[in-house]
């Protein structure tokens, strides 16, 4: 039986009422708060898993952290030390970076970035969870970008693990910094965060970290900062190159009367950047407002002007005086710590470049300093002279090749123009550049692949009457845009031609193809004549000093203190007059007599000598034949006759030192040569340097260096002792102060006996007392050494010692052009720089040794004095070039003549009968009359000499030797 309630419900349905989805019966759904609620709820419930199930997957993906080695992620400048301790430069590759410890930096420091950065950093947990879902919210409904401002520990954790990403403000980032937040919170105490953070900011002019900061902007370490100074560093964080202290601008656009001005140079201007007061006043503010400073210390620093806080470095690149030091020195801990650490050289590199190691290194920071002061003066330098031209303006050699190219023949306002028929236009649009042009053009390979480099070969310029040299430069056509034909052209692809880059690159009006600055380089304007210069400490073989140029900036420079020159004269000391004393003091020892030969090239030959070569032999200055030509002539021409070897070498008479060198020989020559250090002596093949010209004249194949031949010196003052290799640096530590390099003195080696040392050490302070050197000479105290010029006057030197230090200067034009003045030059520059320098003038010269005597004025070794008889040989006469006989003073042409009495040879007795205004006075031959002063003849008589001379007596000296 079925109830009333079915039966209606049937009757309905029957009666076509319609179902519940029909006609005007629709019932609607209709949304209740709680319903609504809970929708809003599972929305967000849903969000939120969505997120948190991507932020475990970008958690999970994301690259592990080892929060404990921070630093080892960190690139870091290493610091180069002076010989006091003092930092003196840096290096680095990347970023400019000095790590320091929690303890030494100033609570004020500290508490500025705290106050201004992230005022509850000590009590939160490393970030803010509202901050966190702030940024999530703005995220997902802000277009994918996330907002917000992040704590010390967030920014740490960017800075270091997220470094590549930082720029991104996207959620995968944001999650991955909040989970890289908290693994820093949970393994690192707050003093080990903000540490670390400090240590690795970004804080503008190059500087990373608060103490390269504190270093680039104020001179000073981070612990010595003032109040002040510690507001001005927290403020550049949030805009680091807007808000930085000081900035470089370019010189022209900078007015000369604009206030802001530290310093203007050729690189650029320096500038006081005061865009970030408000935000180092706020910064003080804040301080005051939490607590960290009084209200009096608050008055005192926001008077205090950016100007008056800063004392900037105005080389961001490192050092300027120091640039061919630390070059030197970094090159040479590269190269041990390959020997000592086993490691490639790309290793090694990167140590240095990056690991912040600490160098403590030999040099006397005043003596780098006083020479490139000296360095920047042009009027210590003498001027290029007699430079010859081609007709199209070139510089040339004195082969008479083209040395240098005329700046003007290639540039015209900054723009290189070809010219008809070195660049073509195909039909495709391509570019030919032709070879054997004006442009070198060398086929070389980069990163595997060929490429064709297309070079501005070297040129000059004037610029206010000085002369530069440009090394060249290279026009910059990307790699993958260049080919080249079967005759060797360059080929420029039509599609780079035709592209934006390309039209820009090139400037094609009609048939006219030129290259804007833009589109290429230039090697820097490097002024002649340039000087290099290295000191070296005597006791030590320390390196104290190395400039190997003047008026260069950059890194890696061209070091001319390390690539050699002919050394003229300034080698006699080593090759010559100390390896006569040095071979006569072995003989006296062995019991052995000098061997003297007469090599047939003058009158002296074997007499004069005595049993050794002393320091009081005679050698005479006198015309001397080699190989069948009068060779060589002394600086003025002429000769002076007898000389002993201590005058000979003082007043650096050529004739005497090559005479003084054949009776060495050449064999022992040599080998004290390499034995003072000198590794450049070529002593192989056919062309080599065993020679007169070369080792007694110093016109070596190869020439020497500053430094070698600064070391070499130092044997003179060490009683014939010298470093084996000279030293740069004493200790390399790395970044946790462990020791990777030690070094204590140089190794010594022996070059001469103590005696024959002390000598040489007594002759060669009489060349600047009394001699070619007297322009070196210090009021301070007594200097000896020796100068040197070579041929065509090329190079000028100064090689000289101090008892306390060695130096070697040398002076030339990088291509070789005849200077204006001889040795003078570097002998004065090479005084005025030592004068200036307080180290150099302390200590004293060694006692004289035992084994030295003293006899009628002279030094000898104990064995080697020896009294002779020397008859000098020769005469001189003035004679009258138009008739052969003795000249009178009325004669218009006469030539001084010297006779060698040994050999027959004779001046004559009578005087010209040409040009006699008193017979008398002046008696003729009897075969002869005096002629008419108006009817003069000019042609010698063929009998002159043949029967009107006489001999007079022979002069003789006995001479201690």
């Amino acid at each position: 039986m079925r109830s009333d309630k079915y039966e209606k419900k049937n009757q309905i349905a029957k009666s076509g009422g319609g179902s519940a989805t029909a006609g005007h019966g629709k019932k609607k759904f209709r949304w209740n708060k709680k319903q609504f609620f809970k929708f809003v709820l599972a929305v967000i419930l849903a969000i939120i898993l969505a997120v948190l199930a991507y932020a475990v997957v970008v958690i999970a993906t994301a690259p592990k952290i080892d929060t404990s080695k921070i630093y080892s992620i960190l690139t870091e400048s290493t610091v180069i030390y002076d010989s006091n301790g003092k930092q003196v430069d840096s290096v680095y590759e990347g970023e400019n970076r000095t790590n320091v410890k929690y303890s030494q930096m100033p609570k004020n420091l500290i508490n500025a970035y705290v106050a201004l950065e992230d005022k509850t950093f000590w009590k939160h947990h490393g970030f803010n969870f509202v901050r966190i879902m702030g940024a999530i919210k703005d995220s997902v409904f802000g277009g994918g970008q996330v907002s917000g401002t992040s704590t010390i520990t967030q920014q740490l954790a960017r800075n270091v693990f997220l470094k590549s990403d930082m720029t991104k403000h996207t959620l995968k980032r944001k999650i991955r910094e909040a989970w890289y937040t908290v693994l820093l919170e949970k393994n690192l105490s707050k003093e080990q965060i903000i540490e670390a953070y400090l240590n690795t900011i970004n804080l503008g002019y190059g500087s990373y970290g608060v103490e390269a900061a504190s270093q680039a902007y104020f001179s000073k370490d981070v612990e010595d900062l003032t109040l002040s100074q510690c507001a001005a560093l927290a403020s550049l964080p949030q805009a680091p190159s807007s808000y930085a202290l000081v900035q470089i601008l370019d010189n022209d656009s900078v007015s000369t009367t604009d206030k802001n001005i530290l310093k203007r140079t050729s690189i650029g201007t320096y500038v006081i950047n005061d865009a970030g007061k408000d935000r180092r006043e706020t910064c003080l503010a804040l301080m005051k407002k939490q607590g960290y400073i009084t209200q009096a210390e608050y008055d005192k620093a926001i008077k205090v002007s950016l100007k008056k806080m800063l004392n900037p470095s105005f080389s961001t690149g490192g050092n300027s005086s120091m640039t061919y030091f630390t070059d030197y020195v970094v090159s040479q801990v590269i190269s041990d710590l390959q020997k000592e650490n086993d490691l490639s050289y790309s290793d090694a590199y990167d140590k240095v470049y990056s690991g912040g190691l600490k160098i403590y290194s030999t040099v006397d920071s005043k003596a780098q300093k006083v020479i490139q002061k000296e360095f920047k003066n042009d009027s210590n330098f003498p001027t290029p002279t007699n430079i010859r031209y081609d007709s199209s303006g070139n510089i040339l050699n004195s082969l008479g090749q083209i040395a240098m190219y005329d700046y003007k023949d290639y540039f015209s306002d900054g723009s290189f123009t070809f010219k008809s028929g070195e660049a073509t236009l195909n039909s495709d649009g391509s570019l030919v550049i032709k070879k054997n042009k004006r442009l070198n053009i060398y086929k070389t390979t980069v990163n595997g692949k060929t490429d064709y480099s297309i070079e501005f070969p070297t040129m000059y310029l004037f610029k206010n009457s000085k002369l530069y040299s440009i090394s060249g430069g290279y026009i910059n056509v990307p790699q993958k845009y260049k080919t080249a034909d079967s005759d060797g052209n360059v080929i420029v692809s039509a599609k780079y031609m035709k592209s934006k880059a390309g039209k820009n690159f090139f400037n094609i009006s009609g048939s006219t193809i030129s290259i804007p600055r833009t589109s290429y380089t230039l090697n820097q304007k490097t002024i002649q004549p340039q000087s290099a210069m290295t000191i070296v400490e005597n006791s030590t073989g320390e390196i104290k000093a190395m400039m190997g140029g003047r008026k260069t900036t950059g890194r890696m420079l061209y070091n001319r203190a390390t690539n050699p020159r002919q050394p003229g004269s300034s080698i006699k000391p080593l090759a010559v007059y100390s390896a006569a004393l040095q071979q006569s003091a072995e003989e006296a020892k062995a019991g052995k007599k000098h061997t003297f030969t007469d090599f047939g090239i003058d009158a002296q030959g074997t007499k004069g000598w005595g049993k050794f070569i002393t320091a009081g032999s005679i050698v005479v200055d006198e015309k001397t034949t080699v190989n069948g030509r009068t060779w060589p002539y002394n600086s003025g021409g002429g000769y002076s006759g007898k000389q002993t070897l201590r005058s000979a070498l003082r007043n650096s008479i050529n004739t005497c030192a090559v005479k003084i060198w054949y009776q060495v020989g050449t064999s022992y020559s040599a080998t004290m040569v390499k034995k003072y250090g000198i590794t450049t002596l070529d002593t192989k093949g056919s062309v080599s340097d065993l020679n007169a010209a070369a080792l007694a004249l110093g016109g070596m194949t190869n020439g020497v260096t500053t430094t070698e031949m600064a070391n070499a010196y130092t044997t003179f003052p060490n009683n014939g002792t010298k470093a084996k290799d000279t030293i740069c640096y004493t200790k390399v530590e790395d970044n946790e102060g462990k020791t990777l390099l030690k070094k204590s003195d140089a190794k010594k080696t022996r070059v001469l006996d103590s005696g024959v040392a002390w000598i040489m050490t007594d002759l060669l302070k009489g060349v600047v007392s009394g001699g070619t050197g007297t322009g070196a000479a210090l009021s301070s105290v007594t200097v000896g050494g020796k100068t040197g010029t070579t041929s065509d006057e090329y190079d000028i030197w100064f090689d000289g010692f101090t008892p306390s230090y060695s130096a070697s200067l040398w002076i030339g034009n990088d291509v070789n052009i005849q200077l204006s003045s001889m040795s003078g030059y570097a002998a004065s520059l090479w005084g005025k720089i030592m004068g200036q320098i307080p180290n150099a003038s302390k200590g004293s010269y060694k006692s004289m040794p035992s084994d030295v005597t003293r006899v009628n004025g002279e030094y000898y070794i104990t064995g080697t004095y020896s009294a002779v008889s020397y008859a000098d040989t020769t005469k001189k006469a003035t004679i009258c070039t138009d008739s052969g006989y003795l000249a009178t003073p009325s004669c218009p042409n006469t030539e001084t003549k010297t006779y060698d009495t040994s050999k027959g040879e004779n001046p004559p007795t009578y005087y010209c009968y040409k040009h006699n205004p008193d017979p008398d006075k002046y008696p003729v031959s009897p075969s002869k009359k005096v002629s008419d002063n108006k009817d003069q003849n000019t042609n010698k008589d063929e009998d002159t000499n043949k029967d009107d001379n006489t001999t007079d007596d022979d002069t003789s000296d006995d001479t201690g030797n």
